[in-house]
């Protein structure tokens, strides 16, 4: 029997110990701070983070290792394991809806990027592979570049980028300017 012992870091004592059927192989907390997901043996559960019941628990289909969920809409989750693929499931129903291959040895660890739009899996192999999260919704697609990339946050980045180049070469500009005028003197 496994779990997740929660502390309260200012007593030192446990508050809650959340029941696993095998040790716990990875834990995260969902940046929403509603979930807490575990992986152990073949499982991954879904507990509420404030009142620390169970939310949801979905059988893998093989030992998994770790389970991240997607940050931004929760409606998704991958998992790990060691059939060296990465397994991505409907958070609502357990539904697997895509498997990427790619690792030559066991998955140890998933983690998705803040904003959702890729996760990473490393992996016995030594590597680690960043997968892009499947299809936008239609709406989250308006103002995409061919490359997935969002128009908007483009133009914010060129602008930051121009922003910064020009108050280097204004701040050249003034050495410069000062470095003539002490010569000068």
């Amino acid at each position: 029997m496994g779990g997740v012992r929660l502390w309260d870091v200012r007593t030192g004592k446990i508050v809650q110990t959340l029941d696993t059927k095998s040790p716990m192989t990875s834990a995260e907390v969902s940046q929403d701070g509603r979930y807490i997901t575990t992986a152990d043996g073949s499982t991954v559960k879904f507990w509420d983070a404030n009142h620390y019941g169970l939310v949801k628990s979905y059988d893998m289909p093989c030992n998994v290792e770790s389970a991240s969920l997607e940050p931004k809409f929760g409606n998704k989750f991958v998992a790990g394991g060691e059939d060296l693929w990465v397994h991505v499931f409907d958070f609502h129903t357990g539904d697997e809806i895509a498997c990427n291959k790619g690792h030559h040895g066991p998955v140890h660890c998933v983690q998705f990027s803040p904003g959702g739009e890729s996760y990473a899996s490393g992996s016995e192999d030594g590597t680690i592979r960043i997968w892009q999260t499947g299809p936008l919704a239609h709406d989250e697609s308006e103002g995409l570049s061919p490359n997935g990339t969002l128009e908007k946050e483009k133009a914010n980045a060129e602008e930051e980028v121009s922003r910064r180049i020009e108050g280097f070469h204004i701040a050249e500009e003034a050495k410069s300017k000062g470095k003539e005028e002490a010569e000068g003197l």
